[in-house]
């Protein structure tokens, strides 16, 4: 067990993906649909039900990125150099 434990930290990745069985996914989008919400938002209702509220899917860098680049959109010059001066800065 000892051995197991120090392996838990050599990797730092974050997996990306999680694979459902069919009959599992089917059974999660029907409660995700009574719910009203996204598949992806029931995976993360049940994981935060079940781990508490630290639990969260992080999204890619691409999309943090893109994320980003969406809300400088349509901002007027002024406002983009006031929200971008302390990125600038550092």
């Amino acid at each position: 067990m000892r051995q197991a434990q120090r392996g838990l930290g050599v990797s730092e990745a974050t997996a990306r993906t999680i694979r459902f069985p069919a009959r599992l996914r089917s059974r999660i989008a029907a409660d995700a649909q009574r719910c009203g919400r996204s598949f992806e938002a029931q995976v993360l209702a049940i994981l935060r039900r079940h781990y508490g509220e630290s639990v969260d899917i992080a999204p890619t860098p691409s999309l943090i990125l893109a994320l980003a680049e969406a809300s400088l959109a349509g901002m007027s010059a002024p406002d983009h150099a006031l929200v971008t001066a302390r990125l600038e800065a550092e």
